[in-house]
């Protein structure tokens, strides 16, 4: 049972997945929106965008800090940093015309974040003798 608590194996799998969802959505947009206009105003919103970003976020925050605290490598952490500024400012600040393309980098960013944790990961488990 310590294992399920010590290693969120899973939960990773489950935030590299929302950050892969996260940029194909961000790159389907475009073509869903000029194929299927009744879609943008019901199902695909900006709204879905914050959620998608929030809880990805909100999942890669509590996992690559708890695993930071294991491999005590600070990069995926700055990876994920970067990818939620770039996130920010595609749904907030910048104008729409490049919203795409912030969300779409900060998107593979924060996929980028989770392989890297992933990958430090393995090499502490490895590294203490026991298994993930």
């Amino acid at each position: 049972m310590r294992k399920i608590f010590t290693h969120y194996h899973n939960l990773n799998k489950v935030g590299l997945w929302l950050s892969i969802l996260c940029t194909v959505h961000c790159l389907a947009m475009p073509f869903l929106l000029t194929s299927l206009p009744y879609l943008s105003k019901n199902a695909i919103s900006e709204q879905s965008e914050i959620l998608l970003i929030g809880v990805s976020a909100g999942l890669a925050i509590f996992l690559l800090r708890k695993d930071y605290k294991n491999h005590h490598n600070s990069t995926p952490l700055r990876l994920l940093l970067v990818a939620l500024i770039f996130n920010i400012l595609g749904i907030f600040f910048v104008p729409h015309a490049y919203e795409m393309f912030f969300n779409v980098t900060g998107g593979l960013l924060m996929a980028s974040a989770y392989g890297l944790n992933w990958y430090w990961h393995k090499r502490a488990c490895h590294s203490t003798g026991h298994q993930h």
